[in-house]
């Protein structure tokens, strides 16, 4: 392999040297990066398996100019497999910054694109396999000048490209990229990156891509800067978060950033919301009076997020914006380079443990002390086996080792157990058989346990049918009576799901605060519709009418209808919806 890739100008070593000197913010390679990059230029398929925030995609973003600088070709050309848009324009940029040019099929430079002229060239799946573009990969230009072929964020391949269980694939192009190899000039090296592919998955990824003898380049993701955390919690209990509101209140501008990842749309904004009441006028940068969006310290980032507010969170994360604190599913991070997250909370468990992993990574990518800690909620029906088997282990002994050791067949605790997880931290001795380090604010998690029993009240089925009658005819006095461009709860806030809540939870609804605690309710006028209509069914109590600030109650987005009538399961996996790429 040494002669294939010096046969020409200078050698592999050199010519990274010299196109190092020329990217005066990247000094050196790491052995494994420089291992791929070398193998893929001479030709051979490489399973590059790294942690996040490693720089996988250093790797092929600088194989152009390596090749140039080799001799070998003066138009090299990699097509690169990226499954998510926002990822694309990501890495877009970043090759742009580093002086290689790059597009995406299906844009405004189709014509350069089939001409050869762009360095990098990047598309979904669904674009690669499209007719025109395997066309372009069988052209002259194209055998003669493609150095390779990339696939990033490669554990997607059988996870969205195949069904499980008799189920149709989400994205089945996923599992035909190896018809990629039949079109291009034999010999053409294929390179797979990710940060989160199980010891059991790896060969499914050389089967799906049609690898040959791969080279195998493997970085466990346990990285011992992340100090992992594992707290149960009660379902529908959220001051687990309490700790982020006083981060935000007393740092505010000044806090380092901190992603809340969850399982549903629903519990994003009853999440978001527990902190925009909580925190009152101190979710805005200096109390903002106006309450303008850009000084919010807070925001949300899922599939049905408007792009303005998707930029800004972004924007905040990269350093350039004022959101500190981001409630989001799993559409906010793949292949996405935030530096400076000081704290992944993942609220409730992930799909499965490369999920895990990769929500893990998020943290701590400047080599700086960070934390991600996942709060298992009680009673959650839909959680992996294999994820099951590790949060129980994980409460029993070292999470650490029952997390990766999926990964990494020696996976060891950290020492001191204090900087390796919540069960290390509860036997640590780091100092004369005590440990002295306080848990950190995001595992002390403090739930309150009423001293009386709650008050209740036997509810009957005629009581139940009388209060969902009176809500439902206040659900139709919200809207006019005409036909409606969507529907009835996303324009007033109200449906049959809030509805439903307030019958379910009847017995114990005696004043204002159990109703916004407890349902999914978002505007002051409807909670106390709801404790109104409690009042005059049962005349248990004195109602009057509650004052409390607007702000305490977030607005409804009007394209986020999955807070109210859409049931869970329609948005577990959010990150699909999110990452449809019609090129």
């Amino acid at each position: 392999m040494a002669a294939c890739v010096e046969e020409h100008g200078f050698s592999f070593d050199s010519a990274v040297s010299r196109v190092l000197s020329k990217l005066p913010h990247i000094k050196s390679l790491k052995e494994e990066q420089k291992t791929a990059l070398k193998e893929f230029v001479g030709g051979k398929d490489i399973l590059a398996l790294l942690p996040t925030g490693y720089g996988k995609s250093l790797i092929y973003q600088i194989a152009p100019l390596v090749v140039q600088e080799m001799g070998r070709q003066q138009e090299p050309i990699i097509a690169v497999v990226s499954p998510l848009i926002a990822l694309i324009q990501d890495q877009i940029r970043e090759a742009e910054r580093l002086g290689v040019s790059a597009a995406q099929l299906g844009g405004e430079n189709d014509s350069d694109i089939l001409n050869g002229h762009f360095q990098l060239v990047f598309g979904s799946p669904e674009s690669w396999l499209k007719e025109k573009w395997l066309t372009m990969l069988g052209s002259t230009v194209y055998r003669t000048n493609l150095v390779g072929i990339v696939v990033d964020e490669v554990h997607v391949t059988y996870k969205w490209g195949q069904g499980a269980k008799g189920n149709p694939a989400f994205r089945e192009c996923f599992s035909r990229l190896g018809e990629l190899r039949s079109v291009v000039k034999e010999g053409t090296p294929v390179m797979a990156l990710t940060a989160s592919a199980e010891t059991a998955n790896r060969d499914r990824v050389s089967r799906l891509l049609h690898m040959h003898n791969a080279t195998r380049i493997t970085v466990s993701p346990n990285r011992d800067n992340i100090r992992l955390g594992l707290k149960h919690v009660p379902k529908d209990d959220l001051e687990c978060m309490d700790w982020v509101v006083t981060e935000v209140r007393e740092k505010g501008l000044f806090m380092s950033p901190i992603i809340i990842y969850c399982t549903s749309l629903k519990a994003v904004g009853r999440v978001f919301c527990r902190l925009k009441a909580e925190l009152g006028d101190d979710a805005w940068v200096d109390r903002d009076p106006e309450h303008k969006a850009e000084n919010l310290l807070i925001g949300m980032y899922h599939s049905k997020t408007l792009p303005q507010y998707k930029a800004r969170v972004l924007a905040s994360f990269t350093g350039e914006g004022s959101c500190r604190v981001v409630v989001a599913t799993t559409a906010l991070g793949m292949g996405l380079n935030f530096p400076n997250v000081s704290h992944v909370v993942m609220y409730g468990a992930p799909e499965d443990v490369e999920a895990i992993v990769q929500q893990v990574g998020r943290a701590g990518r400047n080599s700086l002390p960070s934390h991600a800690v996942l709060y298992a909620i009680k009673g959650t029906p839909r959680v992996d086996k294999t994820v099951s088997a590790v949060i129980k282990a994980g409460a029993q002994g070292c999470f650490r080792k029952a997390l990766f050791a999926h990964f990494d067949t020696h996976a060891t605790s950290l020492e001191p157990g204090h900087l390796c997880c919540s069960f290390c931290q509860s036997i640590c001795a780091c100092s004369s058989g005590v440990c002295v380090e306080p848990a950190p604010k995001c595992d002390s998690v403090q739930h309150h346990v009423p001293t009386t029993p709650p008050r209740s009240r036997e509810v009957t089925d005629e009581d139940r049918d009388i209060i969902r009658d009176c809500l439902q005819k206040y659900m139709h006095t919200l809207v006019p009576d005409m036909p409606l461009v969507t529907n009835t709860t996303v324009c007033s806030g109200f449906g049959m799901e809030l509805i439903d809540a307030a019958v379910h939870h009847s017995p114990y609804i005696f004043d204002l605060s159990y109703i916004t605690n407890n349902l999914p309710v978002f505007r002051v006028r409807h909670a106390q519709e709801i404790l109104l209509v409690m009042s005059e069914v049962f005349c248990d109590f004195d109602y009057s009418e509650p004052t409390l600030p607007d702000d305490s109650f977030l607005e409804p987005d009007i394209d986020f209808a999955g807070y109210f009538d859409t049931p869970d399961e329609e948005f577990e996996i959010d990150q699909h919806s999110s990452s449809s790429d019609s090129n």
